[in-house]
């Protein structure tokens, strides 16, 4: 973290302004007013920012404003001091490239090549200046090894990255990303945030709306701006947002948390400390194998989108019922391709899955009582969201399960309960509702049939800190409760420190499986120490100077090895 950072030679022409700037969804503006309310700010030409606030901040509205896709209703934007609405579209896209959280929006094209060729085919290049753009992208973001590929054999992971090369083949002047690494493993964030520091240094302007608030990933943004309820309540330097995250509303990393920590007590970590360490219980420890209830038994289960590649290779796992299994490994390595085996969406190749010791049906009527069984929420909420109000929504699973009259009433509201929802929402379009919210109505939707299994897809991505502890908290109730919660996670602090069990892959092969303080050794084999979690970065140091200190993953369990000193 280099808090002292040289100050940058950049031009103070702003490339774009944002005047009073004001809109509102017809449909939603008696429940939640203007989405954007007299937003007024302005962009130099080769600057970084970054633009914070809470799920429902506006933030995705501002962005596509900014790109185009939206008019404002009252104020204006201008780029180079034109005003956008005065534009042709097309010398707007030459102007700005934008990048999504899901990057099924963006992507046009059957091969990963030809869609990333999309946007200088269509500035008319030469063949070869084409080319060379594709390439060059492409290797950018770590895409090469799958140039050939087909689309629709990607994971969700690398379809954003493919999205994020097709912005940069266009070698556009200014780069609005829109959570565009929420779904990328630690190692695929390292590899972008790289990519972009490069495009920042050759003078990009770079706009990022973001959740993930990391330190190393702020250190080369040089403006923050934070929104609440359509208005920009902050804006300043990096440095003063670090003194005043938590008066905003922001978690500080545990990396922040520490050092502070150690500031108030006078440690110095660089000298060997004499400390007796306390002795901490193992997180998570399962009860004896006697007692878990087997929910699935997985046996060599293989997998193939294609004839060459191989999503799931010879895949052995057991999950037990009411415990809690994160599944973790790199973009790509078979996760989602898995999940969708368990209550199957996917059919069996090869293989065989058990659930509760009976073979997994695979077509008739016995699929169908699975899946109300096995509630699955997807990586996207709006994949699986099409009802007109959040309440018939909430209705159709347990309808289609046989509830009827009160007993469907309840089915609705208990859902709702679960996920901490008003009653107000259920009057709402589930469109018409805020990120967070709309997958809190994804995960209400699968509930309310009251399945035995919740398998939830990344249900973290793109939400801001109070929505995950919203979604954390609850999947821990519905745990205690007897649930069998699944969960495919790339946040490695929320896989260490909340699930049961964690299940690594890699290649859609099984490199380890267990409790996290049995497969921590493994993660930090396979992931460089700037993927690794904070606290376990930090221990891992402290370690090398005081060699008994434990290795930990939490940060109280952290603080309590000092709360002597």
């Amino acid at each position: 973290m280099n808090v002292n950072k040289k100050k940058k030679n950049r031009s103070n022409t702003p490339f774009l302004g944002v005047r009073s700037v004001s809109f509102s969804y017809d449909y939603d503006e008696k429940f939640t007013g203007r989405a954007l309310d007299s937003v007024s700010f302005f962009v130099n030409k080769s600057e970084r920012v970054a633009i914070l606030g809470h799920n429902g901040s506006g933030k995705s509205t501002l962005v596509k404003i900014l790109g185009g896709l939206l008019e404002p209703d009252e104020g204006e934007c201008l780029i180079d001091g034109v005003n956008m609405r005065s534009m042709e579209f097309r010398d707007l896209r030459d102007k700005i490239g934008m990048v999504f959280q899901d990057p099924e929006n963006q992507i046009v094209a059957a091969m990963v090549e030809d869609d990333v060729a999309f946007a200088p085919e269509n500035q008319g290049l030469p063949s070869k200046e084409i080319q060379a753009r594709v390439d060059n992208a492409i290797q950018k973001v770590n895409m090469a090894y799958k140039q050939a590929s087909s689309v629709e054999a990607l994971s969700g992971g690398e379809k954003q990255r493919v999205a994020l090369a097709g912005a940069l083949a266009a070698k556009v002047e200014c780069l609005i990303l829109d959570e565009a690494t929420a779904m990328l493993d630690p190692k695929g964030r390292l590899d972008i945030e790289k990519a972009l520091r490069e495009l920042h240094k050759d003078g990009m302007t770079i706009i990022q709306v973001t959740h993930q608030i990391e330190a190393e990933n702020f250190d080369d943004i040089e403006r923050i701006i934070v929104l609440s309820r359509g208005k920009i309540i902050w804006e300043g330097s990096v440095n003063d947002f670090w003194e005043r995250a938590e008066v905003l509303g922001f978690e500080l990393p545990d990396e922040f948390k520490i050092k502070k920590f150690f500031d108030k007590k006078g440690i110095d970590l660089t000298q060997p400390l004499a400390v007796a360490w306390p002795a901490l219980s193992e997180r998570n420890t399962p009860p004896p194998s006697s007692k878990l209830k087997l929910k699935f038994k997985i046996e060599n289960l293989s997998f193939r989108y294609d004839e060459k590649n191989y999503a799931l290779k010879n895949l052995d796992a057991e999950i037990f019922s009411g415990r809690w299994l994160s599944i973790i490994g790199r973009t790509g390595s078979g996760k989602s391709t898995l999940v969708q085996h368990l209550n199957a969406l996917y059919k069996i190749q090869d293989g065989n899955i058990f659930f509760d010791g009976q073979e997994l049906p695979q077509k008739g009527r016995e699929v169908y009582e699975l899946r109300q069984k096995v509630g699955l929420v997807f990586q996207h909420p709006e994949d699986q969201l099409f009802s007109p109000t959040v309440k018939e929504e909430l209705a159709f699973a347990p309808k289609n399960a046989g509830f009827k009259n009160s007993e469907l009433n309840d089915a609705v509201l208990y859902g709702l309960e679960c996920v901490g929802l008003d009653k107000k929402f259920l009057e709402r379009n589930p469109l018409a509702l805020s990120g967070g919210e709309r997958r809190l109505v994804a995960i209400a939707s699968v509930l309310a049939a009251r399945p035995e299994c919740v398998v939830l897809d990344e249900p973290l991505a793109g939400l801001d800190a109070s929505y995950q502890k919203k979604i954390l908290s609850m999947l821990g109730k519905l745990r205690d409760n007897g649930k069998t919660i699944i969960t495919i996670t790339h946040d490695l602090n929320t896989a260490l420190n909340y699930s049961d069990e964690i299940l690594i892959l890699r290649g859609g092969e099984k490199i380890k499986e267990g409790v996290p303080g049995d497969v921590i050794e493994e993660l930090m084999n396979i992931l460089e120490p700037e993927a690794w979690p904070d606290v376990l970065r930090m221990s891992n140091e402290i370690r090398k100077i005081n060699k008994n200190f434990p290795l930990l993953y939490n940060y109280g369990d952290f603080i309590k090895c000092f709360s002597q000193i």
